[in-house]
């Protein structure tokens, strides 16, 4: 890839708005198919990375929806 496209990916971060809500049906741990809407039919108003692990085993499989959490830990409730 030329540096002119990754420019360009990294440009794109930039568009997204950071307030917007994530859809209930956005998956966010893969191995074990947590979506958004699940984590908010749980009752909880912020998220708790322990009782989503207890309740749901998120991040006792690859690990990436925990890695990977900044992108969209804000964008649930």
């Amino acid at each position: 890839m030329d540096k002119e496209f990754l420019d360009l990916i990294d440009s794109v971060e930039e568009l997204i708005p950071h307030d917007e809500k994530l859809d209930d049906d956005i998956l966010i741990c893969e191995c074990f198919c947590v979506n958004v809407g699940d984590i908010r039919e749980t009752g909880l108003t912020k998220i708790d990375l322990a009782f989503l692990n207890e309740k749901f085993h998120m991040g006792q499989g690859c690990k990436s929806c925990i890695k990977n959490k900044d992108s969209w830990i804000d964008k649930v409730f």
